[in-house]
């Protein structure tokens, strides 16, 4: 008969380690602050108005109801927050003017329309498109973001990942997809192979992956198999995970992490699984 573990209270696999720091769905997000906006609202007459010198490195244009990018962006800039402005479609190509560009921020806007594609900022690690109105990601093909090392999607309408949704981000190392809607609706979910690569490879440089707050009722082989060098997983608030059982670790040796707090329906695990992750340090079922 398969054991299983009753999930009443907070369980660490080691006793001498150190419960880790609480925190509160989305795992991580990104936030960049620069000398140049405030948080108010900042709306003018004309984009470019008030811009920085051209030599700027860091540009703050939150809270500007701006509907697009402007055109006359310092090609210097570093980082960019165009956060809670009224964008309603992104397309990397029209960014590769901006050939410097590491941190794109752009968090509570309207973009309900992404294209990936050549031409985007060679040098982005990270992007942060949470709080939009992406209902889908499109098809990811080539390596049109090649450095980008960090994508959080937090808070989108997004129901389910095709096959090689990644794919064009070899890079990629941590992925944020908390309180998206994930698994809800017959179509909605994780498809097999929507974490491999553009050959079909596994993505091997994922090493977080936050589903909290999404509505999966189970991790799956078919998909958690192409993440090898996970090290971090979090399925907090899930209020449809009700077990955890299978092979699903099998392919995840290095993870250290697994945190499965506020999981209201999640009544079973099976003891298993854990014999495939010798690292596993921090182990939290807390309801």
């Amino acid at each position: 008969m398969r054991q299983t573990l009753p999930l009443l209270l907070l369980t660490v696999l080691r006793p001498s380690w150190a419960d880790p720091p609480q925190e509160k769905v989305p795992l991580f997000r990104v936030t960049q602050q620069g000398p140049w906006g405030s948080s108010g609202s900042n709306a003018t007459d004309s984009p470019c108005e008030g811009l920085p010198a051209a030599d700027a490195t860091a540009l703050t244009l939150a809270n500007r109801n701006l509907e697009r990018l402007p055109g006359c962006l310092p090609r210097t800039l570093r980082s960019l927050d165009a956060s809670h402005n009224l964008l309603r479609a992104l397309s990397t190509s029209e960014l590769g003017h901006l050939e410097q560009l590491q941190v794109l921020t752009l968090r509570h806007n309207r973009i309900a329309a992404l294209r990936w594609g050549p031409g985007g900022p060679a040098g982005l690690h990270t992007l942060d498109l949470s709080y939009n109105q992406l209902a889908a990601l499109p098809p990811c093909t080539g390596p049109a973001l090649s450095s980008l090392r960090a994508l959080a999607l937090a808070g989108n309408p997004l129901r389910a990942l095709q096959p090689r949704a990644f794919a064009c981000f070899p890079a990629l190392q941590l992925l944020n997809l908390s309180c998206t809607a994930l698994g809800r609706g017959a179509q909605g979910g994780i498809a097999e192979a929507a974490f491999a690569g553009e050959d079909g490879a596994p993505l091997v440089t994922l090493e977080v992956l936050d589903l909290s707050g999404t509505f999966l009722e189970r991790v799956e082989s078919g998909w958690i198999r192409d993440l090898p060098k996970l090290t971090s997983l979090y399925l907090r608030k899930m209020p449809r995970l009700t077990t955890l059982e299978g092979d699903i670790f099998k392919m995840t040796p290095n993870l250290q992490q697994l945190d499965c707090q506020d999981s209201p329906a999640l009544a079973s695990v099976a003891t298993h699984i854990f014999q495939d992750t010798p690292h596993l340090q921090v182990l939290l079922f807390q309801k």
